[in-house]
C-alpha cells in the first residue's frame, strides 16, 4: 500500500471519528412512569409528522401509523408504536415512546432510561381508535 493511500485511510478514520464524537446527546431529565390501570387506548394518525429534536436527527411519525397507550408521566400521555420502533438518536440511539399533552407532542419517554426527552411541542392530528 502505498504512502498515500496510507493516509488517506488514516483520514477518513480520524473524520469519521470527529464526527461521530461531535453527535450530541439526546437532553433528558428523570421521569415518574405510571402504567395504565385499564385497557390500553389505541390512536392512528390522520397524517404525517416530523419531530425535530435538538439532536438534529429528525423523525418522521407515518400517517396511519398506530399508537398504544402504554402510561403515563407528569408530562403527558405516553404511546408506544404498535408496528415499529421509535427511536431518539445523538451520540446514542435510544428506543423512544411518544408523549403527548392534549393534541400536542411534547416529547420522548425513554423506558430504558426511565427519562423524559422535550420537544418542540406541536399539534398532532390523530383519530381515537378504541381500547
Amino acid at each position: 500500500m502505498s504512502r498515500f493511500h496510507w493516509l488517506a485511510r488514516v483520514a477518513i478514520c480520524l473524520t469519521a471519528a470527529l464526527l461521530a464524537a461531535c453527535a450530541a446527546d439526546v437532553r433528558r431529565q428523570q421521569t415518574q412512569w405510571q402504567p395504565l390501570s385499564g385497557a390500553p387506548g389505541t390512536i392512528e394518525l390522520r397524517e404525517s409528522v416530523t419531530l425535530e429534536p435538538s439532536t438534529g436527527y429528525k423523525r418522521v411519525l407515518a400517517a396511519g401509523s398506530l399508537w398504544r397507550e402504554t402510561g403515563r408521566i407528569p408530562e403527558g400521555r405516553v404511546y408506544r408504536p404498535v408496528n415499529g420502533v421509535l427511536t431518539a438518536e445523538g451520540k446514542n440511539v435510544l428506543e423512544a415512546y411518544l408523549v403527548l399533552d392534549g393534541g400536542r407532542v411534547v416529547g420522548f419517554y425513554l423506558p430504558t432510561e426511565q427519562a423524559f426527552a422535550v420537544l418542540p411541542s406541536q399539534p398532532i392530528n390523530y383519530e381515537n381508535k378504541g381500547k
